[in-house]
């Protein structure tokens, strides 16, 4: 008996539910460092990382501290266009078997989710922020549970920027390499910047003032008479500092490291 044919209409809904599920390849066995890790206790970190959302560049600076129980508080810096914004935050963190967890920060803003990648001691790494309109992932940095000091900073640091600044009604790209002196939260410098493909050279001043649990401002000038303003975490271990900046436009996130 000859088989019965659905009509068009009928294999429509079929044929796109196929196309839409991609044909994985057959995965080997798993090799036994990947799934094995040690379940995440207490700890501070810094969080960096950049991305867009609705086409839009953001920037991201946080601190987060971890609890045994499940619980995560911190406070976020952000630049998503021209605008910053500062939010204190509380939320849960859960692992899985397989090192991986999931973070829920509520902030007064609302609600954000991210997935984050585990090391073999159970530390967070690397995390991506799960949110139809962004695409952006974040870089765990771990911070010591001790005070940071200005005197930390004393000596030779250097630092990288990349970002992007707002010229001609448009963003595009800028990266700044500096080597500065500090001495008690005053800083001294120069920077060799690209601001879309234009090279300048300029020296600068400034000063950081520090506050409760590494977190700072800071205000630089350079000699072309430009001021720049940051929001700041100090590396507790003495490393450096990240920073990422609020002038409207500039959206530029950095890491300074200490030369010792």
């Amino acid at each position: 008996m000859p088989r019965r044919l659905l009509p068009l209409p009928a294999l429509l809904p079929l044929l796109v539910g196929l196309s839409a599920q991609p044909v994985a390849a057959a995965l080997p066995p798993a090799p036994a460092g990947l799934e094995a890790c040690a379940k995440p206790a207490a700890g501070r970190y810094v969080l960096v990382g950049s991305g867009s959302h609705r086409g839009e560049p953001v920037a991201v600076l946080m601190q987060e501290r971890w609890q045994a129980d499940g619980r995560v508080e911190g406070v976020r810096f952000r630049r998503q266009g021209r605008r910053f914004s500062e939010e204190r935050y509380s939320g849960r963190w859960q692992a899985d078997p397989h090192c991986w967890a999931t973070v829920e920060r509520q902030t007064p803003s609302g609600t954000t989710a991210s997935v984050v990648a585990l090391d073999g001691l159970g530390r967070p790494r690397v995390s991506l922020v799960i949110a139809p309109d962004d695409v952006l992932s974040l870089r765990y940095v771990p911070q010591p549970d001790q005070a940071c000091t200005l005197a930390g900073l004393d000596g030779l640091v250097t630092s990288q920027q990349q970002g992007q600044s707002w010229q001609a009604g448009r963003w595009q790209p800028n990266a700044v390499v500096q080597r500065e002196w500090w001495q008690a939260g005053v800083v001294q410098g120069w920077a060799v910047s690209s601001y879309a493909g234009e090279l300048q050279r300029a020296g600068y001043s400034g000063r950081l003032e520090l506050g409760a649990d590494c977190v700072g401002a800071m205000v630089q000038r350079d000699s072309l008479g430009t001021t720049y303003t940051y929001r700041v975490v100090v590396l507790a271990n003495g490393g450096g500092y990240v920073y990422l900046q609020t002038d409207p436009d500039n959206l530029t996130l950095g890491l300074l490291q200490h030369q010792r």
